[in-house]
């Protein structure tokens, strides 16, 4: 798979020769700023479309040929297989965060009973009746991830979700979501920069391999970390 990205200053060519996602799996993909990380999380939310891709597939009870769907189909496997986690939360502003996770789980006409039981395992119980824009930055992104697994999509792809945490809550996030998606069976795939994080909790690590083709053009390639110890698997 293979997607440019740019203007005529400085383009990102990004190639993708194998990425193989598990149900039930943690994904971490690695990479520094500009290598490519949030254009692969659009392109599996099928926000963006590769420029070539020789498989794009999606094995459900058959198999789907992503890169042939028209809009329609997109849109409706968004809805009922993928939850994103944003960088920035996402959240509407003048719902309170009870109801942007309530609103969202009936989006997928799912129960909003779990929202208090997952709330208290991410430590946000407290804040579910205040609006985002009055907590922090790491209860916004809480309350995002909380948004994600009551909707309890197959797929939660997730962008950068510890960027607004110090080292020890990040940590302990994500224990939370690797626990809550083990129990939901959902199959995680997280985008970050923090290599040290990511190997502590998930199954497999692609890391992006980038390198200047010219002044203009860089080139990332997507590659297994084979760094990851086979105790996390």
């Amino acid at each position: 798979m293979r997607k440019t990205r740019g203007d005529n200053t400085r383009k990102v060519r990004v190639e993708i020769p194998l990425f193989e996602v598990l149900p039930a799996s943690f994904t971490a993909i690695v990479g520094s700023n500009g290598s490519g990380k949030s254009t692969l999380l659009d392109i599996l939310g099928l926000i963006l479309s590769a420029d070539h891709a020789d498989e794009f597939l999606l094995h459900t009870d058959r198999t789907i040929r992503l890169d042939r769907l028209a809009g329609r189909e997109k849109i409706h496997l968004r809805r009922n297989y993928i939850s994103y986690v944003l960088q920035t939360g996402g959240l509407l502003e003048f719902l309170s965060i009870r109801q942007n996770i309530s609103f969202a789980a009936r989006l997928r006409n799912k129960s909003p009973e779990t929202i208090h039981q997952v709330a208290e395992q991410l430590g946000i119980a407290d804040i579910l009746d205040k609006r985002p824009g009055k907590v922090s930055g790491g209860q916004r992104q809480k309350a995002a991830i909380a948004r994600a697994l009551v909707q309890e999509a197959p797929i939660i792809l997730a962008d950068e979700p510890t960027s607004a945490l110090d080292t020890e809550s990040a940590k302990e996030l994500m224990a939370t979501f690797r626990r809550l998606t083990d129990k939901t069976g959902s199959s995680l795939i997280m985008v970050t920069h923090d290599h040290d994080l990511a190997r502590e909790r998930a199954d497999i690590i692609y890391r992006f391999r980038t390198e200047m083709v010219d002044e203009k053009m860089l080139s990332s390639i997507l590659l297994p970390d084979p760094s990851l110890s086979s105790e996390n698997v």
